[in-house]
């Protein structure tokens, strides 16, 4: 593997026209690991061991990695993993400045040019300079343009049964998310509830939303009537400061509001819009799970109906959005709800009757003609992508197979 000479980095980062070594870059290099960590250590010579990289924060502001988990001299940290090009773009970009950044457990840089302090303590480094693949480099920007490995082939497969290859993925994606979710057979009610909170807060704020479940457990929101559970939650978000929480027995500390995220989000999807709607929700949310006997139909009307009457209960625009929700929550939270109890089937009747989801896999897949009619598809869709093209797993996927085989 030809390595990246300190004098052929410096050349390439200072041709801006040609640069494509950037922290999305070394983003890459982190999260799928393709980096020979075995032979770093830190910038102050202490040994360094990746335990897990931790979740990627491509939505907005604050540290590129949480939950990130390392042993630094053979002490096990976790927390939150900060990317640059240089050390100094730390300050460069404002972070000492950000609370957001105080729990930093690694920073990691192509260049350490400078020591960063925070609160007095000098943050560890891992500088990635001297194990930077060359060759890799250089084909970044084709590579980066192709999220797809088979969208040449697919193309020229006009008539390529697509969904039917991929079919046993959405059960497999249904049970794994299951398993998952719920992970203990006890206080299933909690795990449910946490689903819940995770659907509201969507792809960006379903962390903050988790934590306040965790935070607000199902255990206390129970013993509450509908108005308390709605002012416990708002409370303990920490985005209602004038709210006064009374003292239950949790006795939680509102959540900082550093935690939850706005940026590029419309307005109906804000935090606090989507709180409300998560607090009014939960308020009307029984304690009796029976409705997992019902048809696929009727578990739709019966969370439709729950939905619209706690969001006119509460003042909230019931309609705006509403399908968004329904189908985050239907997906997201009944449907890995359903496989616990045994009810796949169900679960994969509910997710083909709604439309498909509109994100960047599906549109990946619709750029090179895979039209998902259906969440079922689109799910299917995600499954896919997430499990074996962005791994590269060709030879582990029936598409894949068929197309090297036709």
């Amino acid at each position: 593997m030809k390595r990246c000479s300190n004098e052929h980095l410096f050349l390439y980062l200072q041709d801006s026209s040609h640069c494509i070594l950037d922290e999305q870059y070394l983003h890459f290099l982190w999260r799928s690991k393709r980096i020979p960590f075995h032979q770093l250590s830190l910038s102050n010579g202490n040994s360094f061991q990746l335990i897990s990289e931790g979740k990627y924060n491509a939505f907005e502001s604050g540290p590129d990695f949480s939950c990130a988990q390392i042993k630094l001299d053979g002490i096990h940290w976790v927390g939150n993993v900060e990317v640059h090009v240089r050390s100094s773009d730390w300050y460069a970009h404002g972070h000492h400045r950000d609370p957001a950044y105080n729990n930093v457990i690694l920073h990691v840089v192509l260049f350490h040019d400078r020591e960063i302090v925070v609160n007095g303590m000098t943050i560890p480094t891992l500088e990635l300079k001297s194990v930077i693949d060359f060759d890799h480099l250089q084909k970044h920007k084709i590579r980066a343009n192709s999220a797809l490995p088979c969208t040449g082939l697919i193309q020229t497969h006009r008539n390529l049964p697509f969904f039917d290859l991929v079919q046993p993925t959405l059960k497999t994606r249904l049970k794994r998310k299951s398993i998952s979710a719920f992970s203990s057979s006890s206080d299933i009610m909690q795990h449910f509830y946490s689903l819940i909170a995770r659907s509201f807060g969507s792809k960006v704020n379903d962390l903050p939303f988790e934590v306040l479940a965790n935070q607000i457990p199902w255990r206390v929101l129970v013993n509450l009537d509908s108005n308390e559970r709605f002012v416990a939650i708002l409370s303990a978000s920490g985005l209602y400061p004038r709210i006064s929480l009374e003292i239950y027995a949790n006795e939680s500390v509102p959540i900082d509001t550093y935690w939850w995220k706005r940026k590029g989000q419309f307005a109906a999807s804000q935090p606090e819009k989507r709180l409300a709607q998560f607090a009014a929700f939960v308020s009307f949310l029984p304690n009796d799970l029976s409705f997992v006997d019902l048809s696929a139909k009727e578990i739709v009307k019966y969370v439709s109906d729950l939905l619209q009457q706690s969001f006119i209960q509460f003042g909230l625009s019931h309609h705006i959005k509403k399908s968004f929700i329904l189908n985050n929550l239907l997906i997201n939270a009944i449907a890995p709800l359903l496989v616990h109890f045994n009810r796949v089937t169900t679960a994969s009747a509910i997710i083909q009757s709604l439309d498909s989801e509109n994100n960047y896999i599906t549109r990946q897949f619709r750029a090179m003609g895979v039209n998902a009619r259906h969440a079922g598809e689109s799910q299917m869709l995600i499954e896919v992508y997430t499990q074996l093209c962005t791994a590269k797993k060709c030879l582990n996927c029936a598409v894949g197979i068929h197309l090297l085989n036709p």
